[in-house]
């Protein structure tokens, strides 16, 4: 029996919405611990702004066993092999904490060293340092946290990891409320009440503690519920360890190429953000504002993106390749309309999206000329972000880091550095770079898209 168009939407929403819904509840938190260390001043904004770079670059390790574990586990399902699913699963956690635990030794121990590397000036270099070292306590159990919702996602379960954001984002809010702030009178206007709120005043410090702490027990829960939920494959402690060569094959072919993705742009994205910390203090602070706005522009792309990947990767190991095939192609569509609508909302509306962080009208100026430059650009960055889970579910994984290699150094830092330090066109040139990058990384996944080879990727479900 065939699938009508209906069938796939419902599919496809099924898995997506509760993806949306993370994503935004992720933004939502950034958004509001943006505003919360914006209160600081614009030296505080930048201490953290400046380490963004370098915790993006380091979840690109946890992108090896999550992507390569999801393609297996949604493979596994989709060909009716739980057994082999459960495996995959095991594996992938397994090799995760061993990578995860050296991660965590080397940026521990460099991370006073780190944000000087960046270009941090003198002023944000405390604070900078702080923020690093406490986000970096984390690491094991966020990136195995991570590594646990890839694979419920992999058995089509997005509904788990949602509520779970949505609990570790509120309880960081709490804990900036607490610990960012100094011991202060609150009154309720309408009673007049005044109670006084107990307040640790660690500033910066205190940002990281909400966000190490939120992040590890989210962590922690995610792993919990693989290992005592009742999921179609549920695991067992006393697997754990227990490596398979070919599993492990598998899961690095699929799961290497997206790390180098990641681990090229995030490379990229250090000696950007270099480029962008040569410009001043104030162009740093607007540079991670105007980061932090756009993020609202790729919300629902990254849920059709996830909705693809385990789509299509069931379909795939399943021997359906019409259903994977329109799948595909109704996620993209989605995805074009999802960027227009966000483009135009950060073309007509970024002094407001920027006001919500900061109220220096110099940050706010130079965000806003950042925000409408990127605007153009985002109908290809969100089908972009599709069409890469697309081949993701396939088991495709090599075009994309192709694209980033060739999107990122070999356009972005090449035209940024021009625009900045030849035309002096500041973060407006820092910014158009971007531009030029995301539009070649579209070109080049798209040609990929429409060729169709990845319906014909190899599919491995019965070791």
């Amino acid at each position: 029996m065939t699938m009508k168009t209906k069938d796939y939407l419902r599919d496809t929403f099924r898995i997506a919405v509760p993806s949306i819904i993370e994503h935004i509840a992720n933004v939502v938190v950034g958004f509001a611990d943006t505003m919360m260390v914006a209160t600081l001043g614009t030296v505080a904004t930048a201490a953290v702004g400046i380490n963004a770079t370098v915790t993006w670059f380091l979840m690109a390790f946890a992108t090896l066993f999550a992507v390569g574990t999801t393609v297996q586990v949604a493979q596994s399902i989709g060909a009716n092999n739980h057994k082999r699913a459960k495996r995959a699963a095991i594996n992938g956690l397994s090799g995760g904490f061993i990578l995860f635990t050296i991660i965590f030794i080397l940026i521990f121990f460099l991370s006073p060293h780190i944000p000087k590397w960046l270009g941090a000036e003198s002023e944000i270099l405390q604070d900078a340092v702080s923020y690093l070292r406490i986000w970096t306590i984390a690491i094991i159990p966020m990136f195995l946290g991570r590594t646990a919702s890839s694979i419920l996602r992999g058995i089509g379960n997005t509904k788990m990891p949602m509520v779970v954001a949505f609990f570790i984002n509120i309880l960081n809010i709490i804990g900036n409320f607490f610990l960012i702030y100094n011991t202060r009178v609150v009154t309720i206007p309408i009673i007049g009440t005044e109670f006084t709120i107990w307040g640790a005043n660690l500033g910066v410090t205190g940002a990281a503690i909400a966000t190490s702490l939120s992040n590890a027990l989210g962590g922690i829960i995610m792993l919990y519920l693989l290992f005592n939920g009742s999921q179609i494959i549920r695991l067992n402690l006393k697997d754990l360890f227990k490596f398979e060569k070919i599993l492990l094959k598998h899961i690095f072919k699929t799961g290497a190429p997206a790390t180098g993705q990641d681990l090229i742009t995030e490379t990229g994205q250090v000696l950007y953000q270099k480029m962008v910390a040569s410009l001043g203090t104030i162009q740093v602070a607007a540079h991670h504002l105007a980061t932090t706005a756009e993020s609202l522009s790729y919300m629902p792309a990254t849920g059709f993106s996830v909705a693809a990947t385990t789509l299509i990767g069931q379909a795939l190991g399943a021997g359906k390749k019409k259903d994977a095939e329109n799948f595909g192609r109704i996620c993209f569509i989605l995805s074009i309309f999802a960027g227009l609508f966000s483009g135009i909302m950060l073309y007509v509306f970024p002094k407001q999206l920027m006001y919500l962080f900061s109220k220096d009208l110099a940050v706010i100026n130079e965000g806003v000329g950042a925000l409408r430059i990127i605007a153009f650009v985002q109908p290809l960055f969100n089908a972009t972000i599709v069409l890469t889970g697309v081949l993701r579910g396939a088991g495709d994984t090599k075009i994309p880091l192709y694209a980033a290699l060739g999107g990122m150094w070999f356009v972005r830092l090449i035209s940024a550095y021009i625009f900045i330090n030849v035309l002096n066109w500041g973060l407006k040139g820092a910014w158009l770079g971007m531009l030029l990058d995301l539009s070649i990384r579209f070109i080049i996944v798209f040609y990929r898209y429409i060729k169709k080879d990845w319906l014909n990727a190899k599919i491995i479900v019965d070791d």
